[in-house]
């Protein structure tokens, strides 16, 4: 008749899709760290608040449901993977010194400690992740290998580069009264004092 049809048009043949290609791995996890950061953050905000007014348990509570969704370090497929950004891995982190710290308010050495070395598998910058590891061991009874363990947590804050100035005695503090409790054998010395380590 004179007319083109156009190829998939009046000829029954489908028309080739133009829309946006698929997501790779990379690109969804990258997308799903930036939303659960933003999670973290909200979360992390709301924890703050209740330390601060010393309610532990309510800002143990609320750390809690931010740590619920983190995502697992052991896992390795490719989505997983990249959902670890530097970002996601900083405020884990982050997230677990703090709770870490609120089980310390309420005298429970033994999760604090958990909590903090967590933290430093997903962060080992994190200077707050040793110290907190280190505080756990000198809350607990004296025995031999927490004094270890406790100094070793402190010499590794020290060696951390985030540690700020204004905490560098507080932490060679911690490590002498570790030092002189590991070499004495009982815990002589007062508590390294966590009044100036305030919360990330």
């Amino acid at each position: 008749s004179g007319f083109l049809r156009r190829r998939g048009c009046c000829s029954g043949e489908a028309a080739p899709r133009r829309g946006r290609l698929a997501q790779t791995p990379r690109e969804r996890g990258r997308a799903q760290a930036e939303q659960l950061v933003a999670q973290l953050l909200e979360l992390k905000a709301e924890g703050n608040v209740a330390y601060q007014a010393r309610d532990y348990s309510k800002a143990i509570e609320v750390y809690t449901r931010a740590v619920r969704l983190l995502p697992d370090l052991d896992d390795d497929d490719d989505e997983s993977l990249h959902r670890l950004t530097p970002e996601l891995l900083k405020q884990a982190a982050i997230i677990l010194c703090n709770r870490s710290a609120a089980y310390m308010g309420e005298k429970k050495a033994v999760a604090a400690l958990a909590d903090a070395q967590l933290a430093v598998d997903y962060d080992s910058t994190n200077w707050k992740a040793h110290w907190r590891g280190g505080l756990a061991f000198m809350q607990m009874e004296p025995r031999l290998e927490r004094s270890e363990k406790a100094i070793a947590s402190f010499e590794a804050t020290l060696l951390c580069t985030s540690l700020p100035a204004s905490e560098r005695d507080n932490v060679v503090r911690a490590l002498e009264a570790a030092q002189y409790r590991l070499r004495e054998g009982h815990d002589a010395l007062d508590m390294p004092s966590m009044e100036n380590c305030i919360l990330s």
